[in-house]
């Protein structure tokens, strides 16, 4: 388990959460945009809940080794799933209208053009 010291306060989460927080927030650190993302915490009362981190370009995390009494690995993997994180940056998807067609021949031939050296010099 880890202790996670973030804007001042500190959450306790299991080590294969904290290790893909610190692999998610290198990838928010090149995004413009900040993003929540729902992690599942180990209460004082040997409970779990979840709580909203918002990570942003600025984030940053001090993590330190917690030992919880009887937790193994297999409560760990159980009672402390992996939060889905948010896609960063630009994402695609797919038309599904009547010019949907026409525009991906138009993208088609602009990514063609480009490839052939549209705009380039020739001797």
């Amino acid at each position: 388990m880890k202790r996670i010291t973030y804007i001042g306060g500190s959450i306790v989460t299991s080590n294969s959460i904290t290790s893909a927080l610190l692999d998610y927030v290198t990838s928010v650190a090149d995004s413009d945009n900040s993003v929540a993302v729902d992690v599942t915490v180990f209460d004082e009362n040997d409970e779990t809940s979840v709580h909203t981190l918002t990570l942003s370009p600025t984030s940053q995390f001090d993590v330190v080794d917690v030992d919880v009494e009887g937790m193994t690995e297999e409560d760990e993997a159980t009672r402390f799933p992996l939060p889905e994180m948010p896609m960063i940056g630009i994402t695609g998807t797919v038309e599904t209208t009547g010019d949907a067609g026409q525009t991906a021949k138009d993208f088609n031939l602009v990514a063609n053009e480009i490839d052939n050296g549209l705009g380039s010099i020739h001797g």
